[in-house]
């Protein structure tokens, strides 16, 4: 690393006090899906106060929003989520479970480290553009409801993403990496069945059950199953079973279906599948099914070019040490997680090199959408012990520790000079589109239809 790029990069070390002091103000008020008012504003007042120009109500949605300092090209963002998850209500650096009083949420995955890294690596993004003088543009993307409600993908529906020369963000998790691995496409779809009351006993045969044609698709569905690509996935809950009595036809019925394919043209043809389904569910039992499309996204495009420069970054700046008292707490909570594999290190060490061989990824992202739109790239950042579950009370716990706020720091370290070095090397920004372009064709399809809208 260059002495030019460590003093961009100082400013992060300089303003770590309000950078800490940001991302816990967004963990102490965990807000869930287009519900982060608190949150939203919070930073969008830190970037005010930094001399970004902040544009808000972004593609419809209240609590979306971009922040962005300088002018012209190249044009970089850094993806910023604080959205929380319901029902995680847990107090910091505990080693038990504890609800945070007057709190029914939680961040379980981390989000206040993730907007607190994209602010971090903008602010010295900025610093870059301050000192030489060179035209390019950075921008904070205020992404809400990362957490099912697709947040992005609505976003990227709407043009938000087709400008930039490349996006960045960085992901809390166990581990140093970058993100090599895609995802697939998914779609959350809502089907309703009604159908005719009666009374189960003595007037059966005037009854048309719609708990009935729930279970008769669940079960050729299930049927699909085997006729499905082995990529594909689906998933289905019962919402609503019609009632609680037995002796009553149920007149009305509700199951939430997720379908998941690699790519966005294979989903819609599973989809289109899952829907006759339904449809032949209804005609078997003489009910009526409407279907409702909730949320979707698409499936995540990876950039080789991006992954290189990004490991290079993370490889040039050393990560996190965990003090003692770090490491006393890290023994006493992993003996709440019982998967725990017990050789595994107390907390992340050292960045993984990029595999050779790429393994497949059967999770879903709405960044997917960002990456159709223009070159991305993700870290994991080392935050959680590793072992900690997903979207669990300990990934709450752990959020205030010293260690992840750290964690959080280096990895706006490593954004911005990632960022930087792309913005000093424009040869890596052409080969970065010419990647993007051979794999999406320069087109980008949305999974969610142009008339669905976000569950505000």
């Amino acid at each position: 690393m260059s002495i030019a790029e460590e003093k961009y990069l100082s400013v992060i070390d300089a303003r770590n006090g309000e950078l800490r002091y940001l991302a816990g103000n967004v963990w102490g008020s965990p807000e869930t899906a287009f519900k982060e008012f608190r949150s939203a504003e919070r930073i969008k007042k830190f970037l005010r106060k930094n001399d970004f120009t902040v544009e808000e109500n972004v593609a419809g949605i209240p609590t979306a929003f971009i922040g962005s300092f300088g002018s012209g090209s190249p044009e970089i963002g850094f993806i910023a989520e604080y959205d929380a998850l319901s029902g995680l209500s847990q107090q910091a650096l505990m080693t038990r479970p504890a609800k945070l009083a007057g709190e029914v949420n939680g961040h379980g995955c981390g989000h206040h480290l993730y907007c607190g890294c994209a602010v971090a690596a903008a602010l010295a993004v900025k610093e870059y553009l301050t000192q030489t003088g060179k035209p390019g543009t950075v921008k904070v993307l205020g992404c809400p409801g990362e957490e099912g409600g697709s947040g992005k993908a609505f976003m990227a529906r709407e043009g938000v993403f087709s400008s930039f020369d490349a996006v960045l963000g960085g992901h809390p998790e166990s581990m140093w990496a970058v993100r090599t691995r895609g995802s697939l496409a998914c779609s959350t779809v809502l089907y309703r069945f009604d159908g005719q009351s009666s009374h189960a006993g003595t007037k059966p045969h005037l009854g048309r059950s719609a708990l009935d044609a729930v279970e008769l698709m669940n079960v050729a569905v299930n049927f699909l199953r085997e006729h499905m690509p082995l990529d594909n996935r689906v998933h289905y809950a019962i919402t609503d079973a019609g009632g609680n009595a037995p002796n009553v036809v149920q007149a009305h019925a509700e199951v939430l279906y997720m379908m998941r394919g690699k790519d966005n043209a294979s989903l819609k043809d599973l989809c289109r599948r899952v829907d006759l389904c339904a449809q032949a569910a209804a005609l078997a039992t003489e009910t009526r099914m409407t279907s409702e499309f909730e949320s979707g996204s698409s499936n995540l495009i990876t950039i080789p070019t991006l992954q290189k420069t990004l490991h290079g970054a993370m490889c040039d700046l050393e990560t996190p040490t965990p003090t003692e008292e770090e490491l006393e707490f890290a023994r006493e909570l992993v003996k709440t997680m019982p998967d725990r594999d017990p050789a595994l290190p107390l907390y992340p060490e050292g960045v993984l090199p990029i595999p050779d061989t790429i393994a497949p990824h059967f999770g879903s992202t709405d960044t997917g959408d960002v990456s159709w739109n223009c070159p991305t790239v993700q870290m994991h950042v080392g935050s959680w012990i590793p072992g900690t579950p997903g979207h669990s009370w300990q990934a709450v716990s752990q959020g205030l520790n010293g260690f992840a706020m750290r964690a959080m720091l280096y990895a706006g370290k490593a954004l911005a000079l990632a960022a930087i070095r792309l913005m000093e090397n424009p040869e890596l920004l052409a080969a970065a589109r010419a990647e993007h372009r051979q794999k999406t064709g320069g087109k980008y399809d949305p999974v969610l239809p142009p008339d669905v809208k976000p569950k505000l």
